[in-house]
């Protein structure tokens, strides 16, 4: 009996170690998949490394990712501008640990989530970042059952197949370059830079959902303000972008979103809900979604804003 238990322990851990060697992204910047959307976070803390301190960035959603003008904002304050936006499916947790993981002293971070932004995020999306950009994984939590599933089923699959077809110079799925939603939409400083249609099927103004509700993002925000006091980073809150027709008609519900952030939250506000307002035809195909010239409108107003509030020197 004792040799059957030895034998099998023996076993188990064998294929545990087997599993486990198969089981390594080698190739994660050849992932299928690494010239879509997600696949730009490796550029993003690319060009965020060799950038010299201090820099200007930029977190949030989508919202950051289609309506921040870097350059712009590079060329007023004389700092190096950071685009680390992407999606709002991470959650706000990922994106103040990705904050967390690449701030220095003398940084100035502007954090500009969507309006009730999820605390957890999808685990779907976070783990498809974790494929593409290693580091990823430390931004958020895995459950052990999250865990052990991907262990075993998930990332053995998916990275045996990337492993063996770089081994054997097999083509692996390319994702489409000449798409908005790709790799090859954003700029070196993380910004979208691609709109294909100026103001595509607005259907989305029909489904928006903005319901009061206990605002669970300030607790973390909060903690965050108390990491960069810590760590000599300037904080700052910059409501999102959104359009028009959505704040008309949500107007009650964001003003109370807004007292609530005045009340409780400790990062300084540079503006408010209304002063982020721009006009539907800004808006490429969500309500948080700017045009190119909506981009350009939202730049100027943002260096107007690090002006009057001396963050930055007036000409």
């Amino acid at each position: 009996m004792r040799k059957f238990i030895f034998n099998l322990l023996v076993f188990v851990v064998l294929m545990v170690l087997l599993a486990f060697a198969m089981n390594r992204n080698y190739f994660p910047t050849k992932a299928m998949g690494s010239d879509g959307y997600i696949g730009a976070m490796v550029d993003k803390h690319t060009y965020a490394e060799k950038m010299k301190s201090p820099r200007i960035i930029f977190v949030g959603g989508a919202n950051v990712a289609f309506g921040i003008d870097s350059k712009a904002i590079a060329a007023a304050t004389g700092l190096p501008v950071v685009n680390m936006g992407l999606n709002a499916s991470f959650g706000l947790d990922f994106m103040l640990n990705e904050a967390k993981a690449i701030a220095r002293p003398k940084d100035i971070i502007i954090i500009s989530p969507e309006y009730f932004l999820s605390v957890d995020g999808d685990y779907k999306f976070k783990k498809e970042a974790e494929r593409m950009y290693p580091p990823a994984g430390k931004y958020f939590n895995h459950t052990p059952s999250q865990f052990l599933h991907d262990f075993f089923i998930d990332d053995l699959q998916h990275n045996f197949f990337i492993t063996f077809s770089n081994l054997t110079g097999h083509p692996t799925r390319k994702f489409p370059t000449n798409v908005v939603y790709s790799r090859t939409s954003f700029n070196e400083n993380g910004d979208v830079v691609r709109n294909f249609d100026p103001h595509p099927s607005h259907e989305f103004l029909k489904k928006v959902v903005i319901d009061y509700q206990k605002n669970l993002d300030i607790a973390p925000l909060n903690s965050f303000k108390e990491f960069a006091d810590t760590h000599h980073i300037k904080t700052y809150f910059l409501y999102p972008c959104l359009d028009e027709q959505i704040y008309k008609s949500r107007i009650k519900v964001i003003e109370a979103i807004h007292r609530d952030f005045k009340k409780e939250m400790k990062i300084e506000l540079l503006n408010t809900p209304e002063d982020s307002v721009f006009p539907d035809s800004l808006f490429y195909d969500t309500e948080y979604h700017l045009t190119l010239k909506g981009k350009q409108l939202r730049g100027e107003k943002i260096i107007r804003l690090l002006k009057g509030k001396m963050i930055i020197a007036s000409n």
